[in-house]
């Protein structure tokens, strides 16, 4: 294993990381995440979360990746079967794989930690605070941002967490939900668009309200919900949507 130190070792991930596109990089310890209560994971998980030495016993670190969704089209689903696809978050996967390769070259060990709680780490990270609308809230980039983790053995220097309060005493997306799915900093993904349409393969239930915040543009394919995250004020000068195109 090559001796590199834990700074320099972190400085090289964020490197190849944002070389692949990641827009937000940062290093969590693994304790400190583990010294956290597991919470519940709702929607089609239905689990708790693992601590990091569940998952990977010797594990030191997580580093945690940003992605972000600059057009409306990133947040598009395509139905295949009895399941769907999400081609938007296919870049995560890229991201994980080429941090885990670059550990993984270096002697390292690495695991895709799928039930760790990606937000508590995100804020961990430094990349925002947990916001009203139960997503991780970027100063940059707002509430559009994707997140990928590897779990390593490897021993790196921490970032500093987000301590900041971005929401303060703004309500905007409670209000803009169009199905009164939100309360400060929970959301009911039994009423949930996003969430009632996971589960409700053939399309009954709230079709009406689909039809105009989730779009269809085949039979199979819709848009995700996005008026929490439009109401959210940060972010929207990195924004591209469907109003902004020229029309012909």
């Amino acid at each position: 294993m090559n001796k590199i130190s834990k700074k320099n070792l972190a400085q090289e991930v964020k490197e190849t990381a944002s070389a692949l596109g990641a827009n937000l990089v940062g290093v969590v310890p693994s304790r400190s995440i583990d010294s956290f209560k597991p919470v519940w994971v709702g929607w089609k998980i239905q689990e708790y979360t693992q601590k990091a030495t569940e998952i990977m016993p010797d594990s030191k670190s997580i580093i945690m990746a940003g992605y972000h969704v600059w057009d409306d089209m990133l947040e598009l689903a395509i139905r295949k079967d009895q399941g769907w696809l999400y081609p938007g978050y296919l870049p995560l996967r890229t991201l994980e794989q080429a941090i885990a390769n670059f550990l993984e070259a270096r002697g390292y060990k690495t695991a895709f930690p799928r039930l760790l709680s990606y937000k508590r780490l995100a804020q961990l990270a430094g990349f925002g605070n947990y916001g009203k609308n139960s997503l991780i809230i970027s100063r940059e980039f707002g509430p559009w941002i994707r997140l990928a983790a590897v779990l390593t053995n490897a021993e790196m220097a921490p970032d500093t967490p987000f301590e900041d309060d971005l929401c303060r005493d703004c309500d905007k997306c409670l209000k803009a939900c169009p199905v009164g799915a939100l309360a400060p900093y929970k959301v009911d993904d039994s009423k949930c668009l996003v969430g009632v349409h996971l589960l409700d393969q053939k399309g009954i239930g709230q079709h009406e309200l689909w039809s105009k915040y989730e779009p269809s543009f085949t039979k199979n394919s819709h848009l995700m919900c996005m008026e929490c995250q439009k109401a959210c004020p940060y972010g929207k000068e990195h924004r591209q949507s469907a109003s902004d195109l020229p029309t012909h």
